[in-house]
């Protein structure tokens, strides 16, 4: 892309970078909808897309730079290999099932986030407990372990090998980044865990899942308790069925829907194995939001005939519209999840514009990113004389990413804005300093600490700082920069919501400040400002 765009400021590549992550989710959503139509049912496949489509949590988690995003588009991958039924066709079986799906599963695991194989166990399951169609073959089941066993640990060795290649390179020693990742949240290694870094409630993925996928998320839950009163009532038709036919057409519904349950069972595995885990965070179960759209998919079309089947218990006439109903409500919740994306971007946007009011005059020419066809005639070396050290107090989380820092700029902490504690991220040595890039990464450090420890040399005084980016809520009785004399505003201020004195709804999704306040929603906002020092540091 900078060869044909040639890319002078950093914000270009951030966005032309989740443009490209973006694009990549899409084509897996598609794959997996295509395979959901395929395999399962249309219905459900145009279910499935629409409620991916209005989900907030699909919104940030598809272009996010995070493992757990590269690992659900693998498992989306993954899980549209599995949505075919197993045959007994063993070759046949492993070119259209199980290869597809192992490898994507495995390198889910190993290149993108090892608790991400939760969602291949009911896959391996199904392996070992559904023949499929086709021949009938007598060891099967000693054929499928032997593939899983052979396919499985070929993938592994090969994604991980790759994976550890790199790493060790970078960290100088042997090093599996997938193993290490489990041994210290996991395991405990060197006196770690992942309680270190908060603990949450058991229903805190259940609220989470209400915010970003709401009706979706409902649906979702729904699913299980409709599948087994599903398989009660086609049970009960298939005892009262006199003819072959009707008995041939019963024993493949059961069939189809024992398949269901594998499909379901994923988003049901993750999310009651991450509930039981003391440490969540949100992305995590971002690893099953495209399950979590199937499962919600599954639980509308079987709503009508489980409808028709109560009533015809009950001895009362059915009416139709599962379709039309379907839509309607998954409509609905779209509508509900573009609220909920328009607040992501109005209430918490300020950071990205923030930092944007940094200064860049004195920087000219393109990034070092090499020649640009665009560039050819004018490129010109890249002039950067400045370094300039940008600081963040208590609002250090709310740091968007380095490609916001112009060049020439570089993030530093500081104590007296309040709210740092515990073990901040440290800078890599410069690779002027070191010799190479492979030198600053690879040498061994001792400000650094398993235990989320505060460590001193990670933050500077305030009075060492050229720029400050820092929030005042005037609701909040905090130190701020807003009324020193030795700072000045640099640029406009940008509004963030302040979530702790805002109404519950007000924060939740997005509504206009004066229909919340004629609906009685308090909102109450901070400012996110970037000051300079009045008296620049020699």
């Amino acid at each position: 892309m900078h060869l044909v765009i040639g890319f002078r400021t950093k914000t270009q590549v951030f966005y032309a970078l989740r443009v490209c992550l973006a694009l990549m989710s899409a084509l897996c959503e598609a794959v997996f909808v295509r395979s959901v139509a395929q395999h399962v049912d249309r219905r459900m496949a145009n279910y499935v897309w629409l409620g991916v489509f209005g989900m907030a949590g699909m919104f940030h988690a598809a272009h996010a730079v995070l493992p757990t995003s590269f690992a659900m588009c693998l498992c989306m991958l993954g899980s549209a290999a599995a949505m075919a039924p197993p045959v007994s066709d063993v070759k046949r079986h492993m070119r259209n099932r199980a290869v597809p799906a192992i490898g994507a599963f495995a390198l889910a695991v190993c290149a993108g986030w090892p608790y991400a194989g939760l969602v291949a166990v009911p896959f391996v399951l199904e392996e070992m407990l559904v023949k499929g169609s086709g021949a009938s073959t007598r060891n099967w089941r000693a054929q499928r372990l032997a593939m899983l066993v052979v396919v499985g640990v070929g993938a592994t060795v090969i994604a991980l090998g790759a994976m550890a290649v790199v790493d060790s390179w970078y960290y100088g020693r042997p090093v599996v980044a997938a193993w290490n990742q489990v041994a210290y949240n996991v395991l405990g290694q060197h006196n770690g865990s992942s309680t270190l870094y908060g603990t949450e409630p058991w229903y805190f993925y259940l609220k989470n899942g209400l915010l970003n996928a709401n009706l979706v998320m409902i649906l979702a839950l729904c699913a299980l308790p409709m599948w087994i009163l599903y398989y009660v009532a086609l049970k009960q038709t298939s005892r009262t069925t006199a003819s072959v036919a009707g008995e041939r057409a019963m024993r493949q519904l059961l069939d189809g829907h024992f398949l269901l349950l594998f499909r379901l069972l994923p988003f049901y595995l993750v999310l009651v194995v991450f509930s039981l885990q003391a440490h969540k965070e949100e992305r995590f179960l971002s690893i099953v939001y495209p399950h979590l759209s199937f499962c919600a998919s599954a639980a509308l079309s079987m709503a009508s005939p489980l409808r028709a089947w109560v009533c015809a218990q009950l001895g009362r006439r059915s009416r139709g519209g599962q379709s039309r109903t379907g839509f309607l409500v998954l409509a609905g919740a779209a509508c509900v999840g573009m609220l909920r994306m328009t607040a992501l971007v109005k209430y918490y946007g300020a950071p990205v514009r923030a930092f944007m009011e940094l200064p860049t005059s004195n920087i000219t020419g393109l990034l070092p990113l090499g020649p640009s066809i665009k560039g050819l005639r004018t490129e010109q070396p890249l002039h950067n004389d400045l370094d300039r050290v940008v600081c963040m107090g208590g609002a250090w989380y709310w740091f968007p990413s380095s490609y916001w820092l112009p060049r020439g700029y570089h993030l530093q902490f500081v104590r007296e804005l309040g709210g740092v504690d515990g073990h901040l991220p440290g800078d890599f040595v410069p690779a002027k300093a070191s010799g190479s890039v492979q030198k600053s990464t690879s040498v061994e450090r001792p400000d650094f600490n398993a235990r989320n420890e505060w460590e001193p040399s990670h933050a500077i005084e305030l009075s060492q700082c050229d720029y400050a980016v820092d929030i005042e809520y005037p609701m909040r009785e905090e130190p701020g920069l807003a009324r020193s004399s030795e700072w000045q505003q640099v640029g406009m201020c940008h509004s963030v919501l302040d979530p702790v004195n805002t109404s519950v709804l007000a924060r939740m999704v997005y509504v206009p400040h004066m229909l919340a306040w004629m609906a009685g929603q308090r909102q109450e906002w901070g400012q996110m400002c970037v000051y300079e020092r009045r008296n620049p540091i020699a």
